[in-house]
C-alpha cells in the first residue's frame, strides 16, 4: 500500500511539472501583430537560452524599433534624471513630469531608458525562453508629450533670461544657454521616441528649435569671455603643463584663453608637491584655485589634495602626481565641481 502510494505521488509530480511545459503559448510568441496591433502597440519578441539572454534581445529589439540602441537610451535616461536632480531647489528651473521620470530611472517601468515599457515572459516545453516587450502608443505619448512640454517650458525661461541679461560675456547667461542645452539634448530624443509612438508628433515639435541650435547661442556667448590662467608651481615644466591642462578644460567648453594670466575671468590657481618616504614612496600634490573677475572678487574656489605612490623611485611618484593635477584639471574634480558652480548660478 506504502509503495503504491509513493508511486502515485511520483506520477502526479510528473503530471504537474509537464503541466507547465505543455501550457499553451501565449498568443504573441506565433503572432505578434494579432496579439499586439501595431496601430495601438510598438511590440517585439525575442527568445534565448534564459530569460535574461531573451530579455535583452528584446530590448535590443525595441530600441532599434525607436532607432537608437540601449545604451543610448540608458545613458540619456541616467542624464536627465541627474539634470532634474541638480535643479533641485533652484528657483528659476523647476521640474514636475520630469520628477516622476527621475524616479522611474530605478522602477521597472523604466526598461533601458524607455518609459512604459510592458513585458511577458514564456518558457517552451523545450526550455527555449520566449519574451514579449511592448509600449502602449497611446499611454506612453501621453507621457513624452507631458515630459517635453515641460522641458520646453523650462529650457523657454532659460532662454528668455540669458537673452534679457545686457552684458552677454558672463558666465550667468553662459550657465543658462548650457543647462538650456543640456536639457535639449535629452528633449529632442524624446521627441524622436514621441514621433514613433505617435507619427502625427513630427508636426509639433517643440519651437525652441532643437539642440543644435541652442547650442549655437551657447557658443557665440563663450566666444565673448576670455579666461585668463595664472598657475604657480616651482617647475617651469609642471607650470607649463597644468597651465595648458587648466586652459584645454575652457577651451573645450568654447572659451578663450589667455595664458598671461588677463580676460574677463582669471583662473588664480597654486599647485604644491611633496615627497614623502614611508613605507612606499610617496608624492602628495595640492591644488589650490579660484576663479575671480574683473573687480578681483572670487566666485569659484576650488581645492584638492591626494597622493600618488611608487615602490621605489621618487620621480615616478612625482610624475604620477603631477599627471593627476593635470586629469583633475581637464576633467577630474576640478571639472565636475566648475559644472556644479554653473548650474549653481540659476539660482
Amino acid at each position: 500500500m506504502k509503495s503504491k502510494l509513493i508511486l502515485l505521488t511520483i506520477i502526479t509530480f510528473l503530471f504537474a511539472s509537464n503541466a507547465v511545459y505543455a501550457q499553451k503559448a501565449p498568443e504573441w510568441v506565433n503572432n505578434l501583430e494579432k496579439a499586439f496591433p501595431s496601430r495601438d502597440w510598438v511590440a517585439v519578441s525575442a527568445q534565448g537560452s534564459s530569460q535574461p539572454a531573451a530579455e535583452s534581445q528584446a530590448m535590443n529589439a525595441l530600441a532599434r524599433a525607436f532607432k537608437t540602441d540601449v545604451a543610448s537610451l540608458t545613458e540619456a535616461s541616467q542624464s536627465f534624471s541627474q539634470i532634474v536632480n541638480n535643479s533641485a531647489g533652484s528657483k528659476n528651473v523647476s521640474f514636475n513630469e520630469s520628477k516622476n521620470f527621475s524616479q522611474d530611472v530605478r522602477t521597472s517601468t523604466n526598461v533601458s531608458g524607455l518609459i512604459g515599457v510592458q513585458m511577458d515572459v514564456y518558457q517552451a516545453p523545450d526550455r527555449t525562453v520566449y519574451v514579449c516587450a511592448r509600449m502602449n502608443r497611446k499611454e506612453c505619448a501621453t507621457r513624452y508629450s507631458g515630459m517635453i512640454q515641460e522641458n520646453t517650458r523650462v529650457i523657454n525661461s532659460l532662454l528668455s533670461s540669458a537673452a534679457a541679461m545686457p552684458d552677454k560675456a558672463t558666465f550667468d547667461v553662459y550657465a543658462r544657454l548650457s543647462f538650456a542645452h543640456k536639457i535639449a539634448l535629452i528633449t529632442d530624443n524624446f521627441q524622436n521616441i514621441l514621433e514613433v509612438l505617435d507619427p502625427s508628433a513630427a508636426n509639433r515639435r517643440p519651437g525652441y528649435g532643437g539642440a543644435n541650435s541652442i547650442k549655437a547661442k551657447m557658443v557665440e556667448c563663450a566666444a565673448l569671455i576670455t579666461i585668463g590662467v595664472a598657475l604657480d608651481t616651482d617647475v617651469a615644466a609642471d607650470k607649463t603643463l597644468l597651465t595648458r591642462a587648466a586652459g584645454t578644460f575652457f577651451r573645450n567648453l568654447g572659451f578663450k584663453i589667455n595664458e598671461q594670466g588677463r580676460g574677463n575671468y582669471v583662473l588664480k590657481a597654486n599647485a604644491r608637491f611633496e615627497s614623502i618616504s614611508q613605507n612606499v614612496i610617496s608624492c602628495r600634490y595640492y591644488i589650490d584655485a579660484a576663479l575671480t573677475n574683473t573687480a578681483g572678487a572670487a566666485l569659484f574656489s576650488f581645492t584638492e589634495d591626494d597622493r600618488k605612490s611608487h615602490p621605489n623611485m621618487e620621480s615616478e611618484a612625482k610624475r604620477l602626481a603631477v599627471r593627476a593635477a593635470e586629469t583633475s584639471l581637464k576633467e577630474g574634480k576640478f571639472a565636475k565641481e566648475f559644472d556644479t558652480w554653473l548650474n549653481s548660478l540659476l539660482d
